[in-house]
């Protein structure tokens, strides 16, 4: 049989990493399991017909969802939000620190969703108040031309 064309046997697939040379002389012949009374011999063949091997890699690892791992993610105190609250009350550093606690990546994971969700809001109002501004101009200054 070409090399080429070779297919793996589970023996091989198991031995992953061994040498996968047969040892000189006859290969010896395996015995296959009788099949169980009341079993369909297809349904035994496909069980056996794969063997895996032991799981070499720990899949059990947490992954964050962050990609950066210094995140905050415990909840903000009372403090906290009363705090925030006020910084964005106050007229230009607060549209500032919207965008800085929106994109920061190792900030509390509260108040980044808040800022971005606030503006998300924020583009939607301004995207209405502009085709409202827009529309109510239209119509004002037709009035105001046509006199």
């Amino acid at each position: 049989m070409d090399e080429e064309n070779k297919q793996v046997t589970a023996d091989e697939v198991y031995s992953y990493g061994e040498s996968t040379e047969e040892p000189a002389g006859e290969p010896e012949e395996k015995a296959e399991p009788e099949p169980e009374p009341g079993k369909s011999e297809s349904a035994d063949s496909q069980d056996n017909k794969f063997v895996y091997q032991d799981n070499q890699y720990d899949y059990s690892q947490q992954y964050s969802r962050n990609r950066n791992e210094q995140s905050d993610n415990s909840p903000m105190d009372l403090k906290d939000w009363i705090l925030t609250l006020i910084v964005l009350l106050i007229p230009c550093v607060g549209i500032v620190m919207y965008f800085v606690w929106a994109f920061e990546s190792n900030g509390n994971i509260n108040r980044r969703n808040f800022c971005r969700a606030q503006l998300i809001i924020f583009a939607v109002l301004l995207g209405i108040y502009l085709v409202l501004f827009m529309l109510f101009g239209v119509v004002a200054f037709s009035r105001v031309v046509g006199y």
